[in-house]
């Protein structure tokens, strides 16, 4: 990977000495003659035409994402929904076998439940554990999330991308917990990256943006057909704002990890908590997957708690004073989501963190005072 302080600063060419890249905030882009018009028209997937395709602001944000992730080439959507839903569509047609991680994003898992069948896609749901077993000659896609976002398991992307390969499927991440600077699927033979740019790339809880990376090959197809064909573009004013987050990502994502350890040996050592779940900490294997394949956790971590009353966990959040109550994560405020919102029963005294850019000491002691909610 290249100096990443180089990759955030360095402007490209079109920055008329501009210390900030400027926003081009056009929606077309005009031709001086005819004959320039035309060469436009006959290579829209690298002219500047319209801004549904290329715009300069978009064109600075996909170099320095592509450079941080390694390698490939980078589309850029209105949402994370909006990459990871023309990744899927890219890849699969009426006939073949799709394959989705359980306990992915909830709206993955629509495409996959309520869409997908709709136009003859045989599109299952399955346990991490089972992956491997249900992966078949009719499969052409496998959807992963590597850690999950609420219970984060980790899979063994290696193994998953050679199973897929061998039958000629291709493999998706999401990879929105980890970012580029924690983990890099490519590494592992994964072949399409998606984030919710909206997380720890935006990192201001201001924008809402997603991001598209894979091959060369796999760029050049998608851009002409499902990029222009659906339109979920990113508008050059959320991609200045990417790129104002992106350059101080590295020293969040640090400030947030460093938090995150300390407000984990606080939770940990408390009696009101049952378990803590964070990426390697469940098992020796989830722990030799962590070593193996990310260099280190980012701010998102669940909680159960002993106590599994409706009534308390509500006394509880209602009782946090730095921790919002809110969806989405990865922002500069730390958050919490009580689980029991969508299913008592089933998630009864489970909630998700997320740390944000506060002090570990204020937002421990906030815990301190609202966690006597489990134990009165």
């Amino acid at each position: 990977m290249k100096n990443i302080d180089f990759i955030l600063n360095n402007l490209g060419e079109e920055n008329f000495e501009s210390v900030s890249p400027p926003i081009f905030q056009t929606s077309n882009f005009r031709f001086s003659d005819f004959k320039s018009f035309q060469n436009a028209l006959a290579d829209e997937e690298k002219a500047l035409i319209y801004s549904r395709g290329n715009n300069p602001t978009l064109n600075v944000l996909a170099e320095k994402l592509a450079a941080l992730e390694g390698g490939g080439k980078v589309l850029l959507f209105s949402s994370g929904m909006g990459a990871i839903s023309t990744a899927i569509l890219s890849a699969v047609k009426a006939g073949d076998h799709a394959i989705c991680m359980e306990g992915a994003y909830s709206w993955t898992h629509t495409i996959f439940t309520q869409i997908l069948p709709n136009y003859g896609v045989d599109a299952k749901m399955v346990e991490a554990s089972h992956i491997l077993d249900c992966i078949s000659p009719k499969t052409r896609l496998v959807v992963v999330e590597s850690p999950l976002t609420k219970t984060f398991e980790l899979i063994d992307l290696k193994a998953i991308s050679d199973a897929a390969h061998a039958v000629g499927a291709v493999v998706l991440i999401d990879n929105s917990y980890s970012t580029a600077l924690l983990q890099q699927p490519f590494d592992f033979g994964i072949d399409m990256v998606v984030y919710s740019a909206t997380k720890y790339i935006g990192g201001h809880s201001d924008v809402v943006g997603g991001v598209l990376i894979c091959s060369n090959e796999k760029y050049s197809k998608i851009f002409k057909k499902e990029y222009l064909a659906f339109g979920s573009v990113m508008s050059p004013f959320n991609a200045w704002l990417f790129l104002r987050g992106l350059r101080t990502m590295p020293i969040r994502l640090k400030h947030i990890a460093e938090t995150t350890h300390r407000v984990l040996d606080f939770l940990r050592n408390h009696p009101a908590v049952e378990s803590l779940l964070y990426p390697g900490n469940s098992s020796k294997e989830q722990a030799a997957l962590f070593e193996k394949q990310m260099k280190g956790i980012s701010g998102l971590f669940s909680v159960q708690f002993h106590n599994k009353s409706a009534e308390a966990m509500e006394a509880f959040v209602n009782s946090l004073a730095f921790f919002q109550m809110a969806v989405s994560w990865g922002g500069h405020e730390s958050l919490v989501l009580p689980y029991a919102l969508w299913d008592e029963q089933k998630h009864s005294g489970m909630a998700r963190f997320s740390i944000g850019l506060e002090e570990p000491e204020t937002l421990i002691a906030d815990l301190e005072k609202a966690l006597t909610c489990f134990i009165a």
